[in-house]
């Protein structure tokens, strides 16, 4: 648990950070979109860490959809139509 922890202060501290740069992908909003580029980073399964924010990551973008029914993030300019309204 604790390293999931760590992983959650990770996930924070990257969203404070660069989360403005970041393109934020419909569905999954800016907690699942850093979730999933940790996960990717991480296929080869070499980082503790990276595999610790994409657990925290999901999970809070899982609570997030769950509560509010949608993932806080901003959706970017070049969505349009249906993709924009999910």
């Amino acid at each position: 648990m604790f390293a999931t922890a760590i992983g959650g202060f990770a996930l924070g501290f990257i969203d404070k950070s660069i989360g403005d740069q970041l393109p934020t992908l419909p569905v999954l909003g800016r907690a699942g979109t850093i979730a999933l580029g940790a996960w990717l980073f991480n296929r080869g399964g070499s980082s503790s860490i990276l595999r610790d924010v994409a657990i925290a990551g999901i999970a809070i973008a899982g609570y997030q959809y769950g509560k509010e029914g949608e993932v806080s993030g901003d959706i970017p300019d070049q969505v349009h139509g249906i993709a924009a309204q999910v």
